[in-house]
């Protein structure tokens, strides 16, 4: 026996109940969206930068004082000669000193100080595919020239990095988790109430031959059409978050450097997120509600 879908619209509007119901799946939608959004963002820019910058290398020249022995611009010419004499270097460029001071700027704020110290010359290296060329290996080779000379191996600070992120998606996967449960418990709470208020109207749906089923069914309809109103907030204030957290990420790394192909994975990734919540509510409405109908005399 079908039921109208408006039997238990009443008691969802009754004490406010379907306003909680929507403020809760729209916090819930919007927490887990975020923290998804977030930590594939995160992890789409680490790969950018893991991609651009595992392989490179970048030696820095410290500038002499007295440059009676040797001059800065002939141990710069040894170095990049012993560099590009490497098999296992594909390239190597040195940095213009203007490009130097640019990297300066962030810590020392005055023009004039920036000046007036001597910058180190600074050379970026990139070595081939499938070398096992380190930096150590690489600075011992490059004493000869200068003991200052220093050379950064950029893998290392980027493995610090990927170390966070994967810490940052933990705790977003256990965000998500938590969240789900969240509303599956809140949702079968909702539905206890609502057919606490219905007792009497179930009952009597029971007498004029409606089964659990088609009961369960009318509150699964309203679960699900109230879900798909606050999962649709909850998704474009968490879409809106993302957009400020990007913004802020600038800094760091551009957007625009995300291939297609991981801004479709993040889209896919989003978007699953209040797709399963609309399904997750209705479906805890439903089984919520089986359950406390079989127990019903």
């Amino acid at each position: 026996m079908a039921l109208p879908r408006s039997v238990f619209s009443p008691a969802f509007r009754y004490q406010h109940l379907s306003w909680f119901f929507v403020a809760l799946v729209g916090i819930m939608v919007y927490v887990a969206t975020f923290a998804t959004a977030a930590e594939a963002t995160l992890s789409a820019i680490t790969l950018t930068w893991d991609t651009g910058v595992e392989s490179r290398l970048t030696i820095e020249i410290p500038a002499v004082e007295d440059e009676a022995n040797m001059p800065q611009i002939e141990r710069v010419r040894q170095t990049l000669a012993i560099l590009k004499a490497q098999p296992d270097i594909a390239l190597v460029m040195p940095l213009p000193d203007d490009e130097a001071a640019r990297l300066l700027k962030p810590w020392i704020s005055q023009p004039e100080l920036l000046k007036a110290i001597a910058l180190p010359t600074l050379i970026d290296v990139e070595r081939k595919t499938g070398s096992s060329l380190t930096a150590a290996t690489l600075q011992d080779k490059l004493k000869n020239v200068a003991e200052d000379i220093h050379v950064d191996d950029h893998a290392a600070w980027l493995a610090d990095m990927n170390h966070l992120v994967n810490g940052l998606a933990l705790m977003a996967g256990l965000m998500i988790l938590l969240t789900a449960v969240t509303l599956i418990i809140a949702v079968s709470l909702i539905c206890r109430a609502i057919m606490a208020t219905e007792h009497d109207t179930i009952a009597l749906l029971h007498i004029i031959g409606a089964d659990d089923d088609a009961i369960a069914k009318t509150f699964q309809y309203h679960a699900r059409r109230l879900a798909g109103r606050a999962s649709m907030v909850g998704f474009i204030l968490a879409l809106i978050s993302v957009g400020i957290l990007l913004f802020f990420l600038r800094r760091f790394a551009d957007p625009a450097l995300l291939q297609p192909m991981h801004w479709a994975g993040l889209a896919a990734s989003v978007l699953v997120v209040p797709l399963a919540a609309i399904a997750m509510a209705a479906l805890s409405a439903r089984l919520s509600a089986l359950k406390l109908l079989r127990s019903m005399p």
